[in-house]
């Protein structure tokens, strides 16, 4: 299976060490796929809409990370919306598992 999430991060602020923010995520939408091919169809549909929604690569703090050969077995084809904020961003990604919200985790 392979899966297709759309994520946005939100900032979490951690008291320790004299306080500091990290990013938290959150995933808004996932598409499971049976098939390598229609992962990458799915995957493409949805790069052009954020495209569309958020500029291209290389504008807007948009950039895309898609290792060369098409990773077909591990992860990492990723489309992200860079922020100057902690906490900001979004992005698209592709990976064979799937993505679970991560949120606070004390530092301890």
């Amino acid at each position: 299976m392979y899966y297709i999430s759309y994520i946005e991060e939100y900032p979490i602020y951690e008291p320790a060490e004299g306080g500091y923010y990290y990013a938290g995520r959150s995933v808004i939408d996932v598409r499971p796929c049976k098939t390598w091919r229609k992962a990458r169809k799915v995957f493409n549909e949805w790069r052009r809409w954020f495209e569309k929604e958020f500029g291209r690569a290389g504008e807007n703090g948009v950039s895309a990370y898609m290792p060369g050969g098409c990773d077909k077995y591990g992860d990492g084809q990723i489309i992200r919306q860079n922020s100057k904020y902690v906490g900001d961003g979004k992005y698209v990604m592709l990976t064979r598992y799937e993505p679970h919200d991560k949120g606070y985790e004390p530092y301890c």
